[in-house]
């Protein structure tokens, strides 16, 4: 049934109820080639009654409506962390535990299109009415040209002030289907006896204008989709073409597994992914790799791995371990594409396996330390929370000795949660004020950076500071320290300090709750390296530079802090800061249900060496200069 006087046509579409039908549209060729989708909708008993605002454009249009052979089922939204043009960290799956929300709808958009520019106040319109009822609305800017600079100038220009998320790589572009901007994707919440994804109930148009005015507009596709999903009805359209810029995407490069994938494997990722080291399983093959793919297509998605957690618009770090969004895709489409051999060696398999008793080698970047001394043998019990324990070794180096590196081997890694080792016997603050030498999750033991040592005075005396877990089952630990004689006296003397804050409390369900530290630099120094440390319920952390003149510079952020991988963060040329700079370290804990490390969302929280308690340090490395 078509209805057309003047103005749009006025369609009424009849099919069996309660099955999905695609409403298409041709121009004049009805061949099989010659239809295009304009929306998908599930019928009832009564007539759909859609109005096709173009058609008051065109001189003629032909309609048809094609019934779904199965119900549709709902699509999965793959979960993804990005960064926004304000640094926060945007994860889909964070919110799935929150009841207070129940949709999200992403808005993929791009600097530069007139579309999205007409569509601003009705996208902001559209957050102030339901936001307050539990919807959020996030854009993602996927165009190839954009950068962190011109989305925030572009933001401010306009006016836009919800969160732009920057597909660096367009990973969640391409995984979503996208095409134009504007276009969105309404998520909802669905729940199997086992699992809660997040799934797509309505992509498309926002609705049906044509140009910048709202004259004539009758059809609010994602507004009447969320009034529906709100009162717990299905969306009668689920989706409806939408017109505007079309997304650009750069071609991944075609990737061979022999000379592409597997060496950036080999950079990235087999460090840990290796025979007896942290990463559950190891890269030794590529059956190995073919047969883990999904799971490396999802950590890359949602920014699990590599581990890598520094927003890349601040600093350039020497141990950077992530992809560059060229990489990124690559391995993506590679693994889309099926993830195939190809011809060529195998260079993975090609690698000589590690020693045998490789997780209790020394670093092969170092070889074999000069002096390793030992704590006393430690017992653990079977369960319950082990106090910090502090043991005390003494050097034996006949003279004073500058040490180029110094690693921490843990005897038992199954227990040795972390250890600091400090310049002599009293324990008090220990930890807070600097150490000598850190075994930590994450830990990657490399030498002191280059041009420097750190000197211990002959007969001193080290302390470890040991923090024990229990397993289940009673263990023993013999945890050692190895030190790298430096052969020459270094130019600069290293040192640890830290800012840490120990007086807080982070109250109960609390999804943000901010600290700061700060230290001040009575002399010039060149700053090494920086390395946050909180506990379970860290959230963030970012490092500034607050200079003499006033001005300030951030020197790192960690949008998205894990406590399960300590870096630190190793700047690419050591920063040189002048007397009177002050170093300030600010964060927050997330102490809300949806933080899936929390301990318990119910406690008040405060400082405390257990991992259910938190703390607050920055760590860094400095040497005093002229």
């Amino acid at each position: 049934m078509i209805e057309r006087n003047s103005g749009p046509a006025r369609l009424g579409v009849i099919g069996e109820a309660n099955h999905d039908y695609v409403l298409e549209v041709s121009a004049g060729d009805i061949s099989s080639n010659g239809w295009q989708p304009l929306i998908t909708a599930t019928l009832t008993n009564s007539p759909l009654m859609w109005f096709d605002s173009a058609s008051a454009l065109m001189p003629q249009r032909f309609y048809r409506a094609v019934k779904l052979t199965d119900p549709a089922s709902p699509v999965i939204a793959p979960d993804f962390r990005l960064l926004d043009h304000l640094g926060r960290s945007r994860e889909l799956k964070y919110h799935l535990a929150d009841t207070n929300v129940r949709s999200i709808v992403l808005i993929f958009t791009g600097n530069g299109c007139g579309k999205v520019q007409e569509m601003v106040s009705a996208i902001k319109s559209l957050r102030d009415q339901f936001g307050p009822q539990g919807v959020l609305f996030w854009m993602v800017d996927a165009n190839a040209a954009d950068n962190r600079s011109n989305i925030v100038a572009e933001a401010n220009a306009r006016g836009i002030d919800l969160p732009i998320l920057h597909d660096r790589a367009q990973l969640v572009a391409r995984e979503y289907g996208a095409r134009t901007t504007p276009e969105v994707f309404a998520l909802k919440k669905v729940s199997d006896p086992w699992t809660t994804n997040w799934a797509v109930f309505y992509r498309g148009a926002i609705d049906d204008r044509i140009g910048p005015s709202t004259t004539g507009t009758t059809q609010y596709y994602l507004a009447n989709a969320l009034a529906a999903l709100l009162v717990g009805q299905p969306a009668a359209i689920t989706s409806a073409r939408a017109d505007g810029c079309p997304l650009t995407f750069n071609p991944p490069q075609a990737a061979s597994y022999s000379s592409d994938i597997a060496p950036l494997l080999q950079a990235k990722c087999v460090r840990c992914h290796s025979p007896g080291n942290i990463a559950p399983w190891a890269m030794t093959n590529y059956d190995i790799v073919q047969s883990y793919a999904g799971l490396i297509k999802d950590n890359v998605l949602n920014g699990q791995m590599p581990p890598w957690h520094a927003d890349p618009f601040y600093g350039s770090f020497a141990n950077d371990l992530s992809l560059t969004p060229q990489e990124a895709a690559m391995l993506v489409q590679w693994i889309n594409d099926g993830a195939a051999r190809g011809s060529g060696p195998d260079p993975l398999a090609a690698t000589p396996p590690p020693p045998t008793n490789y997780p209790f080698a020394w670093p092969a970047s170092l070889g074999q330390p000069d002096l390793v001394l030992s704590i006393p043998a430690q017992s653990i019990p079977a369960t319950g929370i082990v106090d910090y324990r502090y043991l005390n070794v003494t050097t034996t180096f006949p003279t004073d000795t500058w040490i180029r590196a110094a690693v921490i081997r843990p005897g038992n890694r199954k227990v040795v949660h972390h250890s600091l080792v400090f310049f002599g016997s009293d324990s008090f603050f220990k930890g807070l004020l600097g150490f000598f030498a850190g075994y930590v999750p994450g830990y990657d033991p490399v030498a002191f950076p280059e041009g420097t040592a750190k000197l211990l005075p002959q007969g001193t005396v080290l302390q470890f500071q040991m923090h024990y877990i229990t397993t289940g089952q009673a263990e023993t630990d013999q945890t050692e320290i190895g030190l790298y004689v430096s052969p020459t006296p270094p130019t600069y003397a290293l040192q640890t300090k830290s800012a840490p804050n120990t007086v807080f409390s982070i109250p109960p369900g609390s999804s943000e709750t901010v600290a700061t530290a700060s230290y001040t630099f009575n002399t010039n120094v060149r700053l090494y390296e920086t390395s946050p440390h909180m506990h379970l319920r860290g959230s963030w952390f970012r490092y500034e530079a607050l200079y003499p003149d006033n001005t300030r510079e951030i020197l790192l952020s960690v949008p998205h802090y894990e406590f399960h991988w300590q870096t630190l963060y190793r700047l690419a040329q050591p920063k040189y800061l002048p007397a009177g700079t002050q170093l300030i370290c600010t964060g927050a804990w997330d102490n809300s249900p949806q933080n899936p490390e929390n301990p318990d969302p119910t406690a008040t929280v405060t400082f405390g060496e257990q991992t259910f308690n938190e703390m607050f340090i920055g760590y860094f490395n400095y040497a005093q200069v002229p």
